[in-house]
């Protein structure tokens, strides 16, 4: 495949000077060449900052990120308004009427594969360089791991069985040859593989300097493999990982929800794993998260990818989550009280409040905002902890993990009541709504859907249609296209679409 195999180096050069934010902050080498990049402690570890740049990109943070894994749910509507041109192909997907010709969803695609090819290049790569602190190249090695292993997790949840590139390209022909997909059973198997053989090469989070925290973590690696079981049903192995996570004693939940999301609090003590953002008076680094997602008309983006009336309809009664995930037109400003707020004509009159922050803003806001974008937090321990659970048949068991995230939303207020179900069928929905609500617009509604189709098939079809997306269909849903741009380049028909594709 030529857009997965073609040669990085020349973007690994250009882009490692600028990865920031505390850990990112290297002072740069001149102009990297190869000879250093390759044969060097500091290029490898430059190339090992690139693969954490790649996941700032618009592919892995905007119009890509939104389309592959929210908009395509029921918590999400395209937003901006019918002016912008990029609005059309947004409802066409939102309704289950893309094409395999599809942008956004190529750019996922595409942007994914970059970021597996930064990352081949520091496991090939690193092993031959000699450092004088051993562990430190084993650890860089298992950072661009979990990195590929994070790419190929979101890759295969939406596509299936996929092509598994582990090799770097040494010539344009090799750049240009065509691999097949592996099934969807090989791609969580390597998947698997890939993150256990690196729980040991991590740090704990409290091992980090405060300038490092950002990088990932033993935490990090035992939760992501947590997800992975928990997608392909694999209760007990998934307990196994979330229990290891409760027990190190590195995390707990903010005592206030909103902290979750707010950038006086990033790499805080729920944190897991986030992708970094900073102000830099360069203005140097773009925050597509923030850009495309902020309130339209009010200098603060563009107001893509609004929360969906369903998802506001959904909380409990006074769900102190609601008003902390979503803001609503007419609300003072969060976080600075502003009321002078103008929204564009013809928007959604609600916006992702977790994308916000106070007024007035810095210079070059919104594109140079510090907001990261929260990957991994110890809620989604908690909740994965409860479901496990309540699937093994221990539902008594998962009662105090989905009380503790529930107890956190309350505050003390007497809303919210302790849920003491025992019924298996009963908590499991429970739970699922407990996991909509903790986690919104946070890049888990679209993938849970499918999840939850392959516990209980028909989960998805009668959901979609129930909210008015009736050009929703089985098998052709349940999985993304190839994109065309893939198969038009396999010229000897070795990769295989999707059913009804």
């Amino acid at each position: 495949m030529k857009s997965i195999k073609i040669f990085t180096v020349l973007l690994l050069i250009g882009i490692c000077l600028s990865c920031s934010d505390d850990f990112l902050d290297k002072d740069p080498l001149g102009q990297p060449s190869s000879e250093i990049l390759y044969n060097t402690p500091e290029g490898i570890e430059l190339m090992t900052n690139a693969v954490y740049a790649q996941m700032r990109t618009a592919g892995q943070t905007g119009f890509g990120w939104f389309v592959a894994m929210e908009l395509g749910s029921d918590d999400t509507n395209p937003g901006s308004n019918a002016g912008d041109g990029s609005v059309p192909r947004m409802q066409n997907f939102n309704n289950f009427q893309y094409f395999t010709t599809n942008e956004d969803l190529n750019s996922f695609w595409s942007t994914s594969y970059d970021l597996i090819a930064r990352a081949n290049l520091v496991i090939t790569r690193a092993p031959e360089v000699e450092f004088e602190d051993a562990e430190f190249q084993t650890q860089l090695i298992a950072e661009a791991k979990f990195l590929r292993a994070e790419a190929y997790f979101n890759l295969v949840r939406g596509w299936g069985g996929i092509p598994i590139i582990t090799e770097v390209a040494n010539n344009p022909g090799d750049a240009a040859e065509v691999i097949s997909r592996s099934s969807e059973a090989e791609t969580y198997a390597f998947i698997e593989t890939e993150l256990q053989s690196i729980m040991d090469d991590l740090p704990l989070k409290s091992e980090y300097p405060q300038r490092e925290l950002g990088r990932v973590t033993s935490g990090a690696a035992h939760t992501l493999l947590a997800q992975v079981y928990l997608y392909e049903g694999k209760y007990s192995e998934c307990l196994t990982e979330v229990m290891t996570v409760i027990n190190s004693g590195e995390y707990a939940l903010f005592d206030e929800y909103y902290k979750v999301s707010n950038p006086d609090y990033k790499n805080g003590i729920e944190s897991i794993f986030e992708i970094q953002f900073t102000y830099r008076e360069e203005m140097d680094m773009v925050n597509n998260w923030q850009q495309f997602q902020g309130v339209r008309g009010t200098n603060s983006g563009w107001g893509f990818f609004s929360p969906s009336e369903n998802l506001a309809n959904s909380y409990s009664n006074n769900d102190p989550r609601r008003d902390a995930t979503i803001y609503f037109e007419g609300e003072p400003w969060p976080y600075s009280g502003d009321t002078e707020i103008t929204w564009a004509a013809g928007t959604d009159p609600r916006a992702n409040q977790k994308t916000m922050l106070a007024r007035p803003f810095p210079a070059g806001f919104a594109a140079q905002s510090p907001l990261n974008r929260v990957v991994l937090r110890y809620a989604d321990v908690l909740l994965m902890a409860a479901e496990c659970n309540n699937e093994l048949g221990n539902p008594q068991e998962a009662l105090p993990y989905i009380e503790q995230v529930r107890a956190r939303a309350r505050s003390g207020n007497d809303i919210l009541p302790e849920i003491t179900t025992t019924d298996m069928i009963g908590l499991r929905h429970l739970i699922w709504n407990e996991r909509r609500w903790e986690l919104a617009l946070e890049g888990y509604r679209a993938y849970d859907i499918r999840r939850y189709n392959k516990v209980e098939p028909g989960f998805a079809l009668d959901l979609y249609h129930s909210i008015g997306k009736t050009n929703y269909t089985e098998p052709k849903d349940k999985l993304y296209p190839i994109p065309q741009a893939e198969l038009d380049f396999d010229t000897n028909g070795i990769l295989t679409q999707n059913p009804g594709w």
